[in-house]
């Protein structure tokens, strides 16, 4: 799931790297100055400065400003993949803390106001990030259980505490910093509340099987998912998806009338895309892209393209991405429903899916 969150953003990642390493040492360096347990302050200072940065890079479409999520459901961050990624991030900040500290009242309020003032970031800067309540929760529990483990350690190790008065500085700072974000984000902020933020539950072995066993039939078996969800509305009808690495698909419940199944193509992460076997050729124009496109059809989808009318165009930003190609029927001059599109990357690669049958179709073949 997270090569998913962050493919394409590889940059990213490496610079939120140093500034972490560059954060650690400093704080490495600063300890030693004061005679305190400049290893857990390092570490302490590299782990706040990586959370910053997880949280709150932006994701570039500027977002909605002023505006965040309430969830009355406390316990769904806890049911999520996402949620339980939440959680585990902040427990290194509160063990670390206390353990550089000395202090871990100082180091439970910390842990509960940096999460708190990453929402308020996400809630009033036009960064594309959502100021969402079950982050606050999931981090801030986090954080608790972090202060906890490492309270737990203190009591085997040597260090001196930060003295009282720093402490009860660093306490009071805490507060009004806490009074202020509460202003703003009262003042400003229009909340939303919500019974709970998402319908995503775990896939059942059912809709497991069907996913998995659709995945492998389009790439010959060459991705396994191991991450499994469905999402499905008052009426029963809603979305599986999985995740296998390098990608994600989705299928369409209960019909299965649609399989989608996406990789970030060569221009995005270069070799991550799926390649033909045979086809080794890098296509420069549109019936280049079609032939490894039949290729590929030819092998692991041969159904959908007998008696089909083929179309190419470019695609993605100024047709960077590759070219698009899709396989269609007609009766006449009527366009039957259904079809398969695959994207075809630079490199010659399959980094988009589309299976569409109609839905009576796809329901007589689950039945029969």
């Amino acid at each position: 799931m997270l090569t998913a969150v962050f493919r394409g953003h590889e940059q990213f990642v490496a610079l939120a790297v140093v500034l972490s390493c560059a954060a650690g040492v400093v704080t490495f360096a600063a300890a030693r100055r004061r005679q305190g347990p400049p290893v857990a302050w390092g570490l302490w200072g590299a782990c706040t400065t990586a959370t910053l940065a997880l949280t709150l890079w932006s994701t570039g479409d500027g977002g909605e400003a002023a505006s965040c999520t309430v969830n009355l459901d406390v316990f769904e961050p806890f049911r999520q993949t996402q949620g339980l990624l939440n959680f585990g991030m902040l427990v290194p900040f509160g063990l670390l803390g206390v353990l550089a500290t000395g202090r871990p009242v100082l180091t439970a309020g910390l842990g509960l106001l940096l999460p708190a003032a990453i929402e308020t970031v996400q809630a009033l800067a036009p960064i594309g990030r959502a100021c969402d309540t079950s982050d606050l929760v999931s981090n801030g529990l986090g954080a608790l259980l972090g202060t906890a483990v490492g309270t737990v350690l203190a009591k085997f190790g040597r260090g001196t505490p930060l003295s009282p008065g720093v402490t009860r500085k660093a306490l009071l700072g805490g507060g009004a910093a806490a009074a202020v974000m509460a202003a703003l984000l009262f003042s400003t902020t229009e909340f939303t509340v919500v019974s709970r933020t998402v319908n995503a539950v775990p896939a059942t072995a059912e809709q497991q099987a069907a996913i998995d066993g659709r995945l492998r039939a389009a790439f010959g078996g060459a991705y396994r998912a191991d991450d499994h969800s469905v999402t499905l509305g008052e009426d029963g009808t809603g979305t599986v998806t999985a995740f296998f690495g390098v990608g994600s698909a989705e299928l369409s419940w209960p019909d299965q009338a649609e399989f989608t199944a996406s990789m970030p193509p060569a221009d995005v992460a270069p070799g991550a895309a799926f390649a033909v076997p045979g086809t080794t050729r890098r296509p420069a124009t549109g019936p280049d892209a079609v032939r490894i496109a039949e290729a590929y059809g030819g092998r692991y989808a041969p159904g959908w393209l007998k008696n089909a009318k083929v179309q190419v165009s470019r695609s993605g930003p100024e047709a960077g991405l590759g070219w698009r190609v899709r396989w269609r029927r007609w009766e006449g001059e009527v366009l039957l429903p259904g079809g398969l599109d695959v994207l075809v990357d630079s490199a010659g690669r399959i980094s988009e899916l589309t299976e569409r049958t109609a839905v009576d179709s796809a329901r007589a073949d689950a039945d029969g």
